[in-house]
């Protein structure tokens, strides 16, 4: 049996971008005076806007909102774009979305970035055209690993969370999957390496691939089979 849908997390799993948005942040609370620890940093990885402020204590170090820090992390964006840092489509995405569509399984992105930051990760890699639907960080109340955004996914495709596949790379990504009741397959293709105080620890997912490439019906159909 295939999966009714497919839910894609976008930073990490289709493009290459979580050391980009790392940095981003990372530059933006340094030109305000706030110098991040490592674990700071590394809380970046997997989690949504609303999460990244809370933990970050943006409010009380920074005395802005969530809107002007996203802008500001965004735009520091160019910066590290002119020293030739940014996002990459990871190998095998734009494939393995287009063998979905020709399955006719429902694919749609659940993201902790905000939908501006989507909407230019879609255009880079194409697929805006074959997406039923995609959610930013506004568009749920709690971000990764709370199930929220893939519980609103499946309740906007009109499909059972049992029958979803949700692709993801991060621990927080992973553990929204399964808490709610989806299927989990984690991609290591952009997971750092080991030692590194950012790798991500995906043996709570159901299945793990090395990248997204030479993924096909019989790979979904042996997930959803457990």
């Amino acid at each position: 049996m295939l999966p009714a849908a497919v839910l894609f997390d976008m930073d990490g799993t289709l493009v290459d971008s979580e050391a980009v948005y790392q940095q981003a942040i990372t530059r933006y609370m340094a030109s305000r005076g706030v110098e991040l620890d490592a674990r700071e940093r590394n809380f970046v990885i997997g989690h949504a806007w609303q999460e990244i402020y809370a933990e970050l204590r943006v409010a009380e170090r920074v005395g802005v909102d969530l809107e002007t820090m996203q802008a500001g992390s965004i735009a520091m964006r160019a910066e590290l774009r002119a020293e030739g840092i940014d996002l990459t489509v990871l190998d095998g995405a734009r494939e393995l979305v287009s063998t979905l569509v020709e399955l006719d399984v429902p694919v749609a992105v659940v993201s902790g970035s905000c939908r501006a930051e989507l909407a230019e990760a879609i255009e880079l890699l194409g697929i805006a055209e074959h997406l039923r639907m995609y959610l930013g960080s506004e568009d749920y109340p709690r971000g990764k690993p709370a199930p929220d955004g893939y519980l609103a996914a499946a309740v906007q495709l009109e499909v059972a969370p049992a029958r979803c596949v949700v692709f993801e790379d991060s621990e927080a990504g992973i553990e929204s999957g399964l808490a709610a009741g989806m299927r989990v397959v984690a991609t290591a293709a952009a997971n750092r390496p080991v030692g590194d105080p950012g790798r991500q620890d995906q043996r709570k997912a159901h299945r793990v691939v090395e990248g997204l490439e030479r993924l096909d019906a019989a790979f979904l159909r042996a997930v959803m089979l457990g």
